[in-house]
């Protein structure tokens, strides 16, 4: 008689994920949403989310393209979600980037500071 074959269980590789390469959630770190290249619904919901965690302030940062979507989130945000939400301070900054073989390239940022009562 021959023994029945065992299955081999495929190799796991751990991985760790670094937050600039995390793609599967949205970022929000020390109450702070970090808005790139998702819909702008996901970085509503990253507001609301924490807004109602217990945040009374959080800080919409985005750079570059992003731009535009940071500034669609808080207008959406304020206009249908979370009508209470006030603008607290908006700061606009152009940061410097080193690329690829060493070239440094201006990027333009922004951080807009919201409150909810």
């Amino acid at each position: 008689m021959t023994e029945p074959k065992q299955k081999k269980e495929p190799e796991r590789k751990e991985r760790t994920l670094t937050p600039e390469r995390n793609t599967s959630k949205t970022e929000v770190t020390d109450k702070a949403v970090l808005v790139g290249q998702k819909p702008v619904k996901n970085y509503m919901i990253a507001c609301i989310t924490a807004f109602t965690g217990g945040s009374n302030q959080i800080v919409i940062k985005a750079r570059g393209h992003a731009i535009c979507k940071a500034v669609d989130t808080f207008e959406l945000l304020r206009q249908a979600f979370m009508k209470d939400v006030q603008l607290q301070e908006i700061k606009i900054c152009t940061e410097q980037v080193t690329r690829d073989g060493d070239q440094k390239s201006n990027v333009s940022a922004i951080e807009i500071t919201l409150t909810k009562p």
